[in-house]
């Protein structure tokens, strides 16, 4: 039996018929999600999957998403969340590198799929949720994703891999598989319900996507760890917010800084402790204003944090420890926090470094990065976890995060790979070298800009754009863009990418989300 199979099992016993998951006009008790979960592991294995297989999911969030993932986890199968955006070289890299024996995918994204399976040699599965119309993808099969098989023909497996592989995006290279074990993951859940102070009367609110650290592991599974239930949501919606949160009664929520600043924007004036039951809400980048209108004049405490999906909950300001606002506090009861300079030398409080992690307990950390042993000695030199990102320590030990690593730009919860972006770039034959970085915007949001050296007369930035859109998920598409007769260069010839970001706006031409830019071409340099 699988660590997951065995949770679920125990919360069951424990908690019966208590409400556990909410979702469009679903409603799970905690037994109902091991009977749904059991049966659709059952289905699973009739389909021919067992522990051996790697099981990709590209899917949105819905009963369906949460059932193919407990069903995989139950089964023991390397589980590989991936984003369902994602397409073409990108998706066909991810699904390469895991070696993904079977996708399981929402309809939608199948065309995504059919798209590259001659180029995917451990292949040999796709299910499809809403309907299978192909019969083979390549040399692999396509079938109707069931997940109502016999719930009493599933015992549970004896031995598997348990593992789970989380994408990050890269720095100087292309995004790195993180390797958990379920133990871990249940050990981060588990604390994560602890700080949080969760209980059977807590309701949360949820909307990440579930292929995400955050919905799946510091969200669902804390819910049930405390017995408590979760409302998950496709996606955010801020004109329904809150009456959402009153028709269910939610207690807690997970945010984003920018999620913050959006739902105080729809948020009346006077609008006050009484008027919701939320008391608290758990994530990362809540500016100090926002902080401070949500705990002093909304009653919600935050529970700020910082981590990475290779060590998650680094990190924590809570309301007891009295932390600045605008901190991320101080080290969790799982990892060590030091911020380091280029020789690995600690420097003093309030200079700004590189952070740096190491665990205070097993299985805190990830296991390493998935085919990539040289990238996992690098990151641990010297026995400390290089972040790459930069912050400082201040004299009493909380963390003021400064800059994400390099190459990686955040967007709309995302954390988006510079090099990725430009690999797909410079495929066009317009585009001799292409450098992508993050401008920041409100809350730590960043807009992914691009400056471009045309390959010759003529370069168009709206047929690059509409390239671009072909073959990257829309959050990654470059928001701003110019041409550049040359980059800014060190002496070993690196893009001097922080001179980039010094230019003023006005040089960019605005990419909107769909369509074609408005303004005029700027070029520079």
């Amino acid at each position: 039996m699988t660590t997951f199979h065995d949770f679920l099992r125990a919360g069951a016993e424990r908690h019966g018929e208590r409400l556990a998951l909410m979702i469009d006009d679903a409603r799970l008790s905690h037994a109902d999600l091991l009977a749904r979960g059991e049966a659709a592991a059952a289905a699973l294995v009739s389909a021919g999957l067992g522990p051996h297989d790697s099981v990709a999911l590209l899917m949105d969030n819905s009963l369906e998403c949460v059932l193919a993932w407990l069903a995989s986890s139950l089964v023991g199968c390397t589980e590989v969340p991936l984003n369902p955006q994602y397409r073409g070289d990108l998706l066909e890299y991810l699904l390469s590198d895991s070696e993904v024996s079977v996708v399981v995918c929402d309809a939608a994204y199948l065309g995504h799929v059919l798209e590259l399976a001659d180029r995917l040699p451990h292949l040999r599965m796709v299910l499809v949720n809403g309907g299978a119309q192909d019969t083979r993808a390549g040399h692999a099969g396509i079938a109707a994703l069931d997940l109502d098989g016999d719930p009493q023909g599933f015992a549970g497996v004896d031995e598997a891999p348990e593992r789970i592989i989380l994408y990050t995006s890269g720095t100087t290279g292309r995004s790195k598989g993180v390797v958990h074990s379920q133990a871990a993951m249940l050990g981060l859940s588990r604390y994560n319900a602890q700080v949080m102070g969760y209980g059977p009367d807590d309701r949360l609110l949820n909307f990440f996507p579930l292929f995400h650290q955050n919905a799946r592991y510091t969200g669902v599974i804390p819910a049930l760890c405390a017995g408590a239930a979760i409302r998950i949501q496709r996606r955010l919606s801020t004109s329904t917010f809150w009456q959402t949160c009153r028709e269910d009664g939610i207690t807690a929520f997970n945010y984003l800084g920018s999620v913050l600043r959006m739902i105080l924007n729809v948020t009346e004036p006077g609008f006050g402790p009484e008027a919701h039951s939320i008391r608290k809400a758990f994530g990362a980048g809540a500016a100090p204003g926002v902080w401070e209108a949500f705990e002093e004049q909304l009653g919600i405490a935050l529970y700020e944090t910082y981590g990475l999906s290779e060590a998650p909950m680094a990190t924590l300001n809570v309301p007891q420890a009295r932390s600045p606002r605008g901190s991320a506090g101080r080290a969790s009861d799982l990892f060590e926090v030091a911020v380091f300079d280029e020789a690995d030398v600690p420097v003093p409080a309030g200079t700004i470094g590189e952070i740096v992690l190491r665990p205070r307990r097993a299985n805190a950390f990830m296991l390493g990065y998935h085919n990539q042993a040289e990238a996992t000695v690098a990151a641990l030199r010297n026995l400390w976890f290089h972040s790459g990102d930069r912050g400082m320590l201040s004299q009493d030990g909380d963390l003021f995060f400064e800059e994400r690593a390099k190459d990686s730009i955040r967007r709309r919860g995302e954390n988006i790979s510079a090099w990725e972006v430009e690999s797909i770039l410079e495929k066009h034959p317009d585009v001799a070298e292409a450098a992508v970085y993050g401008l920041v915007c409100e809350d730590a949001d960043e807009e992914v800009a691009a400056s471009i050296v045309a390959a010759g007369e003529g370069a168009d930035l709206d047929a690059i754009f509409a390239f671009a859109r072909e073959r990257l998920p829309i959050f990654a598409v470059p928001t701003l863009m110019r041409l550049a007769t040359d980059l800014p260069r060190t002496p070993t010839a690196k893009v001097r990418k922080e001179e980039l970001r010094r230019i003023a706006r006005d040089s960019y031409t605005p990419m909107p989300p769909s369509g074609r830019p408005q303004a005029a071409t700027a070029t520079e340099r």
